[in-house]
């Protein structure tokens, strides 16, 4: 009875050990997105977007699409891959459950009307959310530099992981993409 008890002791601590391995494997993981990302959940790098309080379920799948090539980024899909499934959903989890930085309010400016066509899938305060056409991502108060960027490459066929949004961004021209960048990335 008492090597039964030991046995069970000693598995414990090990389960215990290789949990806080794998946290601390994840935690480490996870500064690396902050480094892009921003530690404090806003980047430096106004072409990177803002992950911290996004979808956790819309995070999956693009870590996803990374990996399968669904979605063309050498730097995002070396660490996709570089991830294992309960790696990807605990990271998304993380970030997704995580507060949306705050930043400094500042003047929002005209609706510009292309934007009632994005409130069909990313709701009306465009904060994202299941819709007919899958998860769609918060797009209130992201960096307008990503968003002009990710239209453009859905618009150019550079970016196909959504069938909704090609169609939608082709119909747009340059202009009507840049000022709902503009509008969007306002509503902080």
């Amino acid at each position: 009875m008492h090597t039964a008890k030991l046995f069970l002791v000693a598995l414990a601590a090990m389960t215990l050990v290789s949990e806080a391995r794998s946290a601390d494997t994840v935690a480490t993981k996870e500064q690396l997105c902050a480094s892009c990302h921003g530690q404090n959940g806003l980047p430096s790098d106004q072409t990177v977007p803002i992950i911290r309080g996004q979808q956790a379920a819309y995070l999956k799948k693009q870590l996803d699409d990374y990996r399968n090539g669904d979605r063309d980024s050498q730097i995002m899909s070396s660490i996709a891959e570089s991830l294992s499934e309960s790696e990807i959903a605990q990271i998304a989890a993380d970030f997704g459950g995580a507060k949306w930085p705050e930043e400094p309010k500042a003047p929002l400016p005209a609706i510009p009307s292309p934007t009632a066509a994005c409130k069909a899938c990313h709701r009306a305060d465009f904060t994202g959310g299941m819709a007919p056409s899958g998860m769609a991502p918060r797009l209130a108060g992201q960096n307008s530099a990503y968003l002009v960027g990710s239209m453009t490459a859905y618009a150019d066929g550079e970016r196909a992981n959504s069938a909704v949004m090609g169609p939608l961004m082709q119909s747009l021209p340059p202009a009507d993409r840049k000022a709902i960048a503009e509008y969007l990335a306002a509503l902080r």
